[in-house]
């Protein structure tokens, strides 16, 4: 069962990053993962664009704008808990990150 399951959008400025919570418990322990939500494949780690957490958590640090990826900043992900009775998957997380705008005025 999930005790922290993820927004359903995720918005964030590439000078902000982000992080995305989730939690799961169960007897025995459920191992936390995040999958694309199209295909169902391992979201694993990008250094320096986008690295799953030791908690759960799903981490996309603040980048310069050219690093921007459209795989991975405008994509659809699902936070996966699995064990050896099952697995859930949370509610599909979209996420759009976007180049912050300063404005000097």
């Amino acid at each position: 069962m999930f005790i922290n399951e993820p927004r359903g959008v995720v918005e964030f400025g590439n000078d902000t990053g982000a992080v995305i919570a989730c939690g799961a418990r169960g007897s025995p322990t459920p191992k936390v993962e995040w999958v694309m939500a199209g295909d169902g494949s391992l979201a694993g780690p990008v250094p320096h664009i986008r690295e799953p957490l030791p908690n759960g958590s799903l981490y996309f640090p603040p980048f310069p704008a050219e690093a921007y990826r459209h795989d991975i900043h405008s994509a659809v992900y699902r936070c996966e808990a699995s064990n050896s009775a099952g697995r859930i998957l949370s509610r599909e997380v979209n996420v759009r990150a976007g180049e912050s705008k300063v404005s000097l005025s």
